[in-house]
């Protein structure tokens, strides 16, 4: 135990071998878990009962003499000592479990062991600082695109007078027919909702007899003309002509 460094003590010891290895005293867990059960029968049974081995779940030790025979010391991996606090099944074993567990989360954050080390870890984050300034400038920077485009939109009017605005604003921005525009939005949306919108349009005309229906106009009878908008959103604020 003298060889052991102690990692954490909010509940109970916590100790690392020179290996980086996290160990838990057996009888200080057991006294920490308020078991009635004798020390020697409790930690024997667990050993059996759940067929934990030697070297590789716990290591044995012997303790120092006080004049007579040397006590016999268990020193449990970590994962050993969560799963015999997880079968105790109370409240207590749950606790110690979790507190297992966080000290094995804070472990797992490297600590600097020299100075160049420190240097390096501070030039990291702040590389990585930098990456996600410029993230969120860039998404501003489309943000304030997205609003610039309804904001030249003359919204007044319902969504399908917007839609139909929006794909001309569209023609208009790639140079294309306005007819060409909307088979662009055909296909972006089919990509979007996996649909075939054509399909659907040509069908619901001729079971209800009508001689021609418009994209618009289809989606405003399905109550989908706000999905129709947000597919022209994303084609309007392509950085060139992409059909999605």
């Amino acid at each position: 135990m003298n060889q052991l460094k102690t990692i954490a003590n909010e509940m109970l010891p916590v100790y690392e071998n020179e290996s980086g290895e996290k160990l838990v005293s057996a009888k200080e867990l057991h006294t920490q878990l308020f078991s009635k059960q004798k020390f020697t029968d409790w930690i024997k049974r667990r050993i059996d009962n759940y067929g934990f081995v030697e070297g590789e779940d716990f290591f044995i030790t012997l303790g120092k003499s006080t004049g007579g025979r040397p006590s016999t010391e268990y020193l449990l991996l970590i994962d050993t000592a969560k799963e015999i606090a997880m079968v105790e099944n109370n409240e207590q074993g749950r606790a110690i479990r979790k507190y297992f567990i966080e000290v094995e989360k804070r472990s797992r954050v490297k600590q600097p062991k020299s100075q160049a080390e420190m240097m390096l870890m501070f030039a990291e984050q702040f590389v990585n600082q930098e990456k996600e300034i410029k993230q969120i400038k860039q998404d501003n920077q489309t943000l304030k695109h997205r609003m610039d485009n309804y904001d030249n939109l003359d919204t007044v009017g319902d969504l399908q007078q917007r839609l139909n605005k929006m794909i001309q604003k569209y023609a208009g921005q790639n140079g294309i027919s306005y007819s060409t525009a909307w088979r662009d939005f055909r296909k972006s949306f089919n990509t979007a909702y996996r649909t075939n919108l054509k399909m659907l349009i040509t069908n619901y005309a001729l079971k209800h007899n009508l001689k021609s229906l418009s994209a618009p106009q289809y989606l405003s009878i399905v109550n989908r003309l706000e999905d129709g908008v947000r597919v022209a959103d994303k084609m309007l604020n392509q950085s060139k002509r992409e059909v999605i």
